[in-house]
Parts: structure tokens; sequence; C-alpha cells
């Protein structure tokens, strides 16, 4: 055995030994690569490799099909990262890697310094902690191997992970209060592999077995067996009590470790099934909108991933049920529950004032001190946080004699745009920024820090009470386009990635002038949770216009349209130009895109948005924003009501141009609707008999407002695609045939 060989062998054994995980960088020619991370593999049933194929005979998945490996486990780990680091998949695949096992990162002959990118110089530093095992083509010594529990904890700027359940796993479990008595006793034999995991199988059984309306919230870092808990849960329930355990989740593949679990102790076959039956018990699973529209009679609710879920459902659970537990990972490759946390607590406190929450802390797939964890965790800021910035604010306040701090003018708050440079040397500043963010949206990723570090369109400005960032606003440049790329678009023939904003103005309203201007997107505002509601969301806007001006023509933003939030974009000055006519799968809540003009080239049509957005909007009242919720429809439709005095008062102009813009095949139905509305009783009005019934089928669909359902039925078609493309066909015609009878 040489010793490349003996010293894999040597770390391999170290990490079984200390249920631990690795991380080893090798760093050469694509042929001596291969054949060293092939000796890291040797004896393992269960290896993976991501990225772009390396080794022939492993199974390989590609970076984007990470997240779809959610839930499964390996052995050992390799990482082809020799053409591109992509911090989305690592972050994912790292989390299938049980404890014992190694992560082989494949970097290029010249490393990662000398590549362009912030976010991977960045990770070169990080790579030098002495966490991480480095091997390099040439290399004539070799790293000793450190046992686990000799490692000291590189914590670099992050934070050492703690656990509130260290103690050793044990038959009789410590009492968790003074009425779980028979509860831990029971949970002892529920399966459970840690302490902690069985703590939370005794709080998620309280809630079926204590008094209603106490949801539990369980909340837990990746690894740490909390789906598993559900799962043991449900089955020690089923065990003794005929019950019906609804679970609900963002999708089945989210829920299957709970019924995994389930089946596993209850002895049944498992065969990924959306239902385990237990006596006259059961286990079911529903999707969140099956589970609104059914309303099944349920003992308890389990919602997992409810991070993922959007708020409006959650509420609406709430009001239905009245034993639930909702679960939900804190810190995770696909985004954060931290957000929701602070959020969903406010929420508890006003329905169920009487809520539980359980923090499950202790690992179950790898030891304590995980060494892989402890990095991944430091190097993609999963665990960024921002409790640093609030005793911060507190202390400025008491500075000026001012203990609350309750009001901005009591906190000397300075603005500025950070560089992409000072973004990427400064880690302190780094984490404070994405810890805002984190809080203020679930999903935000590793893939937005990724961005935040290397996207030159992408631009990071920040308030700042002395050193501490107290709110954050992220702007990305958008459009610029030439008129060719922007008939394209209009016509739905191109999309040009990241270019949001501008395309959907471009494509739904017709407007291309916006398109061919310059556009800032906002596609965050975060301010710190505990100095919200004081006025430094607006100061952060008002710096932003402020910082734009003379960079882009216009601003603009999109949200989950709920009234409190236009009520705050309004006061910024910003203006609704569209809403979506389906919710959006994060938010629950149809998108309202709202701009604000900056230049006299972007003002008129501005004005122009608006007019067609409030005829769009009452054209569509009673089909498309029919199901819209009352307090959102009320202060949206008395908003736009002076504009909508009448559709036909549409410019004739915007009629032509929308018109053929949806027979050439862009726009929508909804979109256009105002506009057919115009021209179809333009044209009746001097139509005769014989050429009104040849305007049978709009006159079905525009006038009468006929689903697409009922046109397929009364028409013969196939379906409701061939049924849309009718009515643009219809248009498309009597376009030309008015073109040609001008003409002559």
């Amino acid at each position: 055995m040489n010793t490349l060989q003996a010293f894999c062998s040597q770390l391999k054994a170290s990490a079984r030994y200390a249920r631990c995980r690795y991380l080893v960088v090798i760093q050469g020619s694509l042929s001596w690569s291969r054949s060293t991370a092939q000796l890291f593999i040797e004896d393992d049933t269960k290896t993976l490799q991501c990225g772009p194929p390396l080794l022939a005979e492993i199974n390989t998945i590609a970076f984007r099909q990470a997240k779809q490996w959610l839930g499964r486990e390996c052995e050992s780990l390799i990482v082809n990262a020799r053409d591109g680091f992509d911090a989305e998949a690592f972050g994912a695949m790292t989390g299938t890697l049980v404890g014992g096992g190694l992560c082989v990162l494949v970097l290029p002959e010249q490393g990662l310094q000398t590549r362009t990118s912030m976010f991977d110089r960045r990770l070169a530093g990080l790579l030098q902690s002495p966490d991480v095992y480095w091997l390099r083509e040439g290399q004539v010594s070799y790293p000793l191997v450190v046992s686990h529990s000799q490692r000291e904890p590189d914590i670099g700027n992050g934070r050492a992970q703690t656990s509130r359940c260290d103690q050793p796993f044990s038959v009789k479990l410590a009492k968790i209060d003074a009425d779980a008595d028979a509860d831990a006793d029971a949970d002892a034999d529920a399966g459970a592999l840690t302490v902690c995991q069985a703590q939370a199988i005794t709080a998620i059984r309280r809630v079926v077995t204590g008094h209603r309306k106490r949801p539990l919230v369980l909340t837990a870092d990746r690894g740490r067996g909390k789906s598993a808990a559900l799962g043991l849960a449900a089955a020690s329930l089923l065990a003794e009590r005929s019950l019906r355990i609804g679970i609900t989740a963002p999708s089945y593949a989210a829920a299957e470790t709970v019924f995994r679990h389930g089946a596993m102790r209850l002895g049944l076959p498992f065969s990924q099934q959306r239902k385990l039956q237990h006596g006259s018990g059961s286990l079911v699973f529903f999707s969140p909108d099956a589970l609104l529209a059914e309303q099944p009679k349920l003992d308890v609710l389990f919602v997992d991933e409810a991070a993922a879920i959007p708020a409006p459902i959650l509420h609406t659970l709430l009001q239905r049920f009245n034993r639930l537990v909702f679960a939900s990972t804190v810190h995770g490759y696909e985004g954060t529950g931290r957000g929701f946390a602070v959020k969903f607590r406010t929420l508890l406190d006003q329905v169920m004032p009487q809520w539980r929450e359980f923090k499950m802390a202790q690992p179950i797939r790898w030891a304590e001190q995980d060494p892989l964890e402890r990095w991944v965790f430091n190097a993609l800021l999963l665990d960024a946080d921002i409790d640093d910035v609030a005793l911060a604010a507190v202390a400025i306040g008491e500075q000026q004699g001012d203990r609350r701090a309750d009001s901005p003018s009591r906190i000397e708050i300075s603005y500025r745009a950070i560089d992409k440079q000072t973004l990427a040397s400064d880690e302190k500043l780094l984490r404070q920024v994405f810890g805002l963010l984190v809080n203020a949206h679930y999903q935000t990723s590793p893939s937005d820090l990724t961005a935040l570090l290397d996207d030159p369109q992408l631009h990071v400005l920040v308030g700042h009470a002395n050193e501490q960032i107290v709110s954050c606003c992220l702007v990305q440049i958008e459009g610029g386009f030439d008129d060719e790329l922007v008939m394209q678009i209009q016509n739905g023939s191109r999309r040009p990635k990241g270019h949001l904003l501008v395309q959907s103005l471009a494509a739904h309203l017709g407007i291309g002038q916006a398109a061919s201007q310059l556009a800032g997107r906002i596609l965050r505002i975060a301010v710190h949770p505990d100095l919200q509601q004081q006025g430094l969301g607006l100061a952060m806007l008002q710096f932003t216009e402020r910082w734009a001006v003379g960079q882009v023509d216009y601003l603009g933003t999109s949200f989950g349209f709920a009234p409190e939030l236009l009520r705050f974009w309004q006061k910024a000055g910003y203006v609704p130009v569209r809403l979506g006519f389906k919710n959006d799968a994060a938010s629950g809540y149809p998108s309202l895109l709202c701009v604000r003009a900056l230049e006299p080239v972007s003002q008129h049509w501005q004005l122009t948005a608006s007019t067609i957005f409030a005829a769009t909007f009452a054209s569509n009242a009673m089909e498309a924003y029919s199901q819209l919720a009352l307090e959102q429809f009320v202060p949206l439709y008395l908003m736009l009501l002076p504009s909508m005095v009448s559709v036909q008062s549409l410019p004739a102009d915007i009629v032509d141009h929308h018109l053929a813009l949806y027979s050439a095949g862009g726009l929508g139905y909804e979109l256009a609707l105002p506009a057919l509305t115009i021209w179809l009783n333009q044209t009746l009005l001097t139509a005769t008999q014989e050429q009104a019934e040849t305007l049978a089928y709009a006159i079905a669909k525009v006038i009468q407002r006929q689903s697409w359902s009922d046109m397929v039925v009364t028409f013969n078609l196939a379906g409701r695609k061939q049924a849309e493309q009718v009515l643009r066909d219809l248009v498309y015609a009597h376009l030309n045939t008015s073109d040609i009878k001008e003409s002559e």
C-alpha cells in the first residue's frame, strides 16, 4: 500500500469510528483526479457523484438535479467542480452524506484563486480551514489524519454549533415537563435514535393527547430526524388508537420520509404510497390545495416543511383544524425556516396563543460538531444570523439617551451601496447582509449568495448604524434591449433570462418602451425585525431612488399582493400596473407588479400602463379575478375605479397594438380582453346579420364570457389550446380583412 492509499484508508477509518464526515479537496490533472477519487470510494456500496461525470461507473447527478435527492443517503460523495462550483447543489448533496462518509471536492489544476468569481475566491480562502483535508498532484507527504475528537472547532466568523440534547440516548428519558411522564416512557420504545428525537415524538404525541388548540412548531437543522420523528410519532399513535392523521407538505417527496419511517415502525410494506392503513386508523397525504378543497375530517394534521407553504394557506389551516404540528427546517440548502418562524409566531400568538415550540438540535445522521456540516454552514452562510444587529441597535439608542431605541430618529442611520469586492472581503459585513435577507424571505438560498458576490447587474444597498447593518435593498438592472428583441419578447418567442420586470411590461402590457429602457428591479428589501414599522423601509427605498437616478429610467418590483404591502409601496410612490391571474407558489397570493418612473421617458408609459391595468382589472372582475378575496379586491377596485369609467375609453392606438400582439401569438386572453371587447363591439355596430354570424365564436367568449371548457364542447374542439387559437385566428382574419378594405 502506497502512502496515498494509506492516507485514504486512515481517513475513512477515522470518519467511520467517529461517525463524522470530512471534506477532502483534490486538485490536479483530470487523470490524476480520477485515480485519486477512486481510492476514496473503494468498498463503499452507496457512492454518488455530482456535476460532470468523473468516474464512469458511479451514479451521476447533474447540478440542476441535486434537489431531487432530498431525503436520500449515500456513503461517499464526489463533487466535480473542475468546471465550476454550484453552491446550491453542493449544499443539497452534502445533506445526503451519512456519518462516516467522505465528501471529495474535485478542483482543476489552477484551483479557485485564479477565477474572476468573487464567490470562488471567498471559497478558496474558506477551503484553507483546518476542517478540510487537501491533496495536490505531485504532493510528497500527506496530511496527518486527526480523529474528530482531537480537531479544534473552526468557527471562523460563524458560530460553533451547539446542542440542547447532547446526552447519550437512554431508554429512560428525562421528563420534559410535569405532565409528560407517560408519554416519555411510551416514546422510549417508539423507535427514536436520540434523546432529542424521542422528546420531539413526545411533544408531537401531546398535540393529540393533550388540550385542543395548542399547536406545536417543530424546528431543526437538516440531519436531525425531524421528518422521521413525525413518522415515528404517527406510528406510535396509530398503534394505540384509531386516528385519521393527515399530513401535508409542498410535495409528496418532501413527506416521503414521514411515510417511510411510519411504515417501517408499523411493520407495513412501503412503496411510496400516500396512505398508510393500520387497523381502522390511517396516515394520509394531502397536497395543500387538496386539503383546502376537500376539507377532510382529521384527528390531527402534520405540516412538514411548513416554511415552504404560503402563509395564507397556513392561516386557513389554523382556522380549520384544532390539532396541528408544524415542522420546518431552520438551516437548509434550499432556503431557511427562520424568516418563517419569526412571522409565523405573530400569527400563532393571535390565533392560538397556547402554541408550543420544540427545537431539535442533536444530529442523527452524523455526530455532534460534524466537520463537514460546520464547514458547509460557514461557507454557504446557512447560519447567518441577525442577533448582533439587534444588540447593536439597542446600544446605539442607549448612547443617545434612549434605552428603547424604538425610533429611527434616535438611531443615526447612514446609507451606501456596497461593491462586490468589499462584500467578498468583509465576512462580517457579508454575514450581516445575508442574515437580514434570510430573515426577510424563507427562499433565500446559496444561489442568492453566489449572485450577491458575482452578478454584475445585482447591486446591494444598505442602511447601517455604526458598523451594524439594519436594512438592505437588492436592485437588479434589467432591459436596454434593441427593437428586434423587444418585438420577439412581445410576440412570445424570446424570454431573456433575468429580466422579469421588463419582460412582464413588454409581454403582458404591450409596452415595448419599458424593455428598451433601463430598469432597476427591487428583488428584496429587508429591515431588521426589531426595527420594523418605524419608517426604515421607506427610508431605504428613498435612498435607493436617489442612487438609481441617472443609472436607470425607472424602478419596479413584484410581490405577493396583500393590501398592507400595496399601501407600503404606494407610500413610496410606486404605481400598480399588473396583477397576476394565479396565486404565486411561494407567497400564496397573486403577484402585483408596481413601477416608479424616474425619468420623463418612462413617466408617459407609466400612465398608459395604469390605464391598461384599470381596463384589464375591470374586464376580468367576473372571470379571472372573481375568486380574489374581497379584502384584496375592494381596495384595488376603488383605487382603479377613476380610471375604469369605461373600457371603451382605452386609447385606440393601445387597442390596435394589443390586437396585433394577440393575433400574432403574444399577450393572453385575459390581458387582451379590454381590446377584444372594444374591437368586437365596434365591429358589431356596423355589421350585417351575416357578418355578425361569422363572429359568433368571439361573441360567445368575449361578450357572453363562456368558459373555455364550454367553448370546447359548444364548438366541438379538441381542447382549450385549440379553443384559444381559434379566437386568435379569428381576430387575425378580421384584422387583415379590415386592412384590405381600407387599402381599397
